[in-house]
């Protein structure tokens, strides 16, 4: 009964309140009969319901206007089409995309490619309209659809139904939804157009691909006629000077939509010039000190011009031939300058110049997009022109061996004259490409290898300058480990300089189409391991991981010996201790960190782990002992690091504890390499680890007969008059026993460290015959008495 009562009484304060719920449930209530066919809401909602219809109405008609707003994107799609029927135009009139240099085809095709992405961005505008737009109809959809069940079940009920509202309800949706056709077909024809001159702009960009992916392969074709065939001399015609002539003024030609994109990298480009230069000429007076930076203050405009051109230039993409030839010409001046100034021998700094003119020349004329017959006979007589001064300077360099670089200076003629002549044979043979290719690689090549010198030579320059600045010198750290910071720095330098030099000298050689192009590749690039597929750069980031890990171990081991330890006077076993723990905790998490960067999970590591317990159990039960072994080592520390220890009857010195092995120098400069296992479980005399004060025992016999008390003062006085023996405690001289030769006695002295040990002992042994040899006390040695008895021979043998 008292439960029946109690569930009564549960069941009225849950009715109860469902009644009190808020007002907010009843305004919900219309979305929900809708969607779920329950019965519509009274006439008591008409009010509510009408307010709510005629704000979103509002919105959505306002919103919809915005969506159809169409005139900007209009006039951006009617600019961009009239710049792709532009450049599609320029294509046209300079022939076929397989014919042309790969400058003017990655000119190209970065054009288009703005272009495309323009388009990308007009067509995401529009099919994020669309979207909103078909949001707007769903809504309005299920407005319709709640108004249209509302009324039918008013109406079913029978009672007094307010046709006005619904009718003015109606007549505004059908008002909306012929706003929303009337937005969505007007952005319906503007996605057909862009759709269709993205498929313009797609259609050369796959052009271009195959071009140059044509080109690489045509590398070693033949694919022109040689200087032999006289088809080769029919070229030369009045065709040929009005391709000249159109080509000159297409490279002269600039475009302005395309400087006016790029202008901020431009003026970057002349900012970073002049600020570096004219810092360079300022400063320069206090950087005399610096021998690595003297070439670059010695020539401040060179060296903005080179900074500039490698910071900044890269950063333009793909500008004009006229731009690019003014950009490449201001590097290349800048490097030359700067390379003449680290060579400092004229006939080097020459030829240095000389070649940089020619190269700047060459790549004018490719820029220009000279004509290929003409460039074909140009280049062969450079090549042959090039060729004997080539070897003349060989031949100079040889008389003059002593001259500093003077080898690599002959290597480097040797290679130029060989690759002229494969040049000067592609050309004349017909095989232009490669002869082009060879030609621009090299000569590439060569740039790329003097930009990491001179990139280097910058770097350890500046390194060496900021480590020796005097308000550093206050630093324990820096005065202890500049060379080692130095070398570390230098080291990291050098691996970034040559990576940065390998993904440019790929697409030199036609390896890749550009150095992005190489990062992706060998970034994507992987293996399988079973299920497991790791690629390199998850491997680069394992590398980096541990290597930093190292790095932040020795910084950190080196930060606490000079500025905590050193303060603190820390014992150098705890020392040892500390910076252990460090090195193995730092490298710990650089190896869970390299292997979560290889894609490993960390709970696969811990099942890893659990592996190897059960290998510890049955194999590596020595090595885990020694481990942890050489952790209660480095913690109770019953030896340390230059104790002096006797361990198998070997005295030594412990120069090292690992945690496997400690290493133990003995007084014959031979290394014992004891287990820690044996150090803990075995007896070990330690003669220092408290002290190294010791006690030397020097035992002493004299004839019988010699004066006790006088031995006994002579033995106190030599220990008395040696230096490094202890007057606390005092010698001690004592008077053994009666041995069989002599009265034996015992001098006992301290000394303060046991590292002196033999030669003290030596010293007073040397001291103490001196002293018995001046008072006539002998040193006796063992006597023995003989006793010899005759034999009967005679008798012995009458007895037989």
């Amino acid at each position: 009964m008292v439960l029946k009562e109690s569930l009564q009484l549960l069941s009225l304060l849950l009715v109860l309140l469902i009644s009190f719920q808020p007002d907010a449930a009843a305004s919900d209530q219309v979305a929900i009969s809708a969607a779920t066919g329950q019965s519509p809401p009274g006439l008591s909602e008409l009010g509510p319901r009408s307010a709510q219809l005629a704000d979103f109405l509002e919105k959505s008609s306002a919103r919809l206007e915005s969506l159809a707003e169409d005139n900007s994107l209009v006039d951006k799609l009617q600019a961009l089409e009239g710049k792709v029927q532009q450049l599609q135009h320029q294509v046209a009139d300079l022939g076929p995309p397989e014919d042309w240099y790969i400058e003017r085809l990655t000119h190209y095709n970065y054009q288009f490619s703005l272009a495309g992405k323009a388009l990308e961005e007009i067509q995401q505008d529009l099919t994020d309209r669309q979207k909103d737009v078909e949001d707007i109809r769903v809504h309005l959809q299920e407005e319709q659809a709640f108004w249209a069940n509302w009324l039918a079940g008013l109406e079913k009920q029978g009672g007094r139904v307010p046709q006005e509202s619904f009718s003015r309800a109606d007549a505004q949706l059908t008002q909306l939804e012929s706003q929303v056709q009337n937005s969505s077909s007007r952005l319906v024809p503007l996605q057909e157009q862009v759709s269709a001159v993205e498929h313009s702009v797609i259609e050369s960009l796959d052009r271009f691909s195959r071009a140059l992916v044509d080109l690489r392969k045509a590398t070693f074709r033949k694919n022109s006629f040689s200087f032999f065939n006289p088809d080769f001399y029919r070229q030369f015609n009045p065709q040929l000077w009005s391709e000249l002539r159109s080509e000159l003024q297409n490279a002269l030609s600039i475009d302005k939509d395309t400087l006016k994109h790029n202008s901020w990298a431009y003026l970057l480009f002349l900012l970073v010039l002049i600020l570096l230069a004219k810092g360079v000429e300022q400063y320069r007076d206090r950087f005399t000190e610096a021998e690595d930076w003297q070439f670059v203050f010695s020539h401040p405009w060179a060296a903005g011009s080179f900074i500039a051109s490698v910071s900044v230039g890269n950063l333009i993409p793909a500008p004009p031939a006229i731009m690019t030839f003014g950009l490449l010409a201001v590097g290349v001046t800048g490097a030359t300058v700067l390379a003449s100034a680290i060579i400092q021998h004229r006939r080097q700094s020459i030829m240095l110049l000389i070649a940089a003119f020619f190269f700047l020349m060459t790549a004018g004329l490719r820029f220009i997009a000279l004509p290929q017959p003409l460039f074909r006979i140009y280049l062969a007589l450079l090549a042959l022109a090039a060729i004997p001064l080539l070897i003349q300077q060989i031949r100079l360099a040889k008389q003059n061996a002593s001259l500093k670089g003077g080898t690599f200076f002959r290597r480097l003629m040797r290679v130029a004259v060989v690759v002229l002549l494969f040049s000067f044979a592609g050309q004349a043979t017909g095989y232009v490409n490669f002869s082009l290719w060879l030609f621009q690689a090299v000569f590439d090549t060569g740039m790329i290898i003097l930009f990491v010198h001179m990139g280097l030579r910058l770097g350890k320059g500046g390194i060496s300058f900021l480590l020796n600045r005097e308000n550093l010198a206050k630093y324990m750290f820096f005065r202890k480990y500049r060379q080692d910071v130095s070398e570390r720095l230098e080291f990291i330098l050098k691996l970034l300089v040559l990576f940065f030099a390998f993904l440019h000298l790929l697409p030199v050689w036609r390896v890749f189409g550009g150095p992005g192009a190489a990062w992706d590749f060998l970034a994507d690039y992987s293996l399988a391991f079973g299920e497991v597929e790791i690629n390199l750069q998850m491997v680069g980031l394992a590398l980096v991981s541990l290597y930093l890990a190292l790095q932040l171990s020795w910084l950190l081991q080196a930060l606490c010996e000079t500025q905590v330890f050193s303060r603190k006077a820390v014992d150098r076993g705890v020392r040892d201790a500390i910076k252990k723990l460090i090195h193995y905790g730092v490298v710990l998490v650089g190896f869970l960190v390299a292997l979560s960067s290889l894609g490993m999970n960390l709970q696969h590591f811990v099942v890893i782990l659990g592996a190897l317990g059960v290998g510890i159990g049955f194999g590596l039960q020595d090595i885990v002992n020694n481990f942890l072994s050489g952790i209660i080592l480095l913690f109770e520390r019953p030896i340390k690091v230059g104790d002096g220890i006797l361990v198998d009857g070997e005295y030594g010195t412990v120069k090292y504890i690992g945690l496997r092995s400690t290493v133990v120098e003995t007084l014959d400069q031979a290394e014992l390499i004891v287990p820690n296992s044996q150090m803990i479980s075995q007896k070990v005399t330690n003669w220092t680890l408290s002290t190294r004060k010791v006690r030397i025992v020097i035992p002493v016999g004299v004839a019988y007969g010699s004066p006790v008390s006088h031995v006994l003062s002579i033995l106190t006085e030599v220990a008395a008059q040696h230096s490094e023996v202890l007057e606390d405690p005092e010698p001690s001289p004592i008077f053994i026993s009666f041995g069989d030769s002599s009265l034996d006695f015992e001098l006992r002295v301290w000394i303060g460290n046991v590292d002196g040990r033999p030669r003290i002992k030596s010293e007073l042994l040397q001291q103490i015959d001196n002293r018995f040899r001046e008072e006539k006390i002998q040193i006796p040695f063992p006597q023995r008495d003989l006793h010899l008895r005759s034999i009967d021979l005679h008798g012995t043998s009458d007895a037989e």
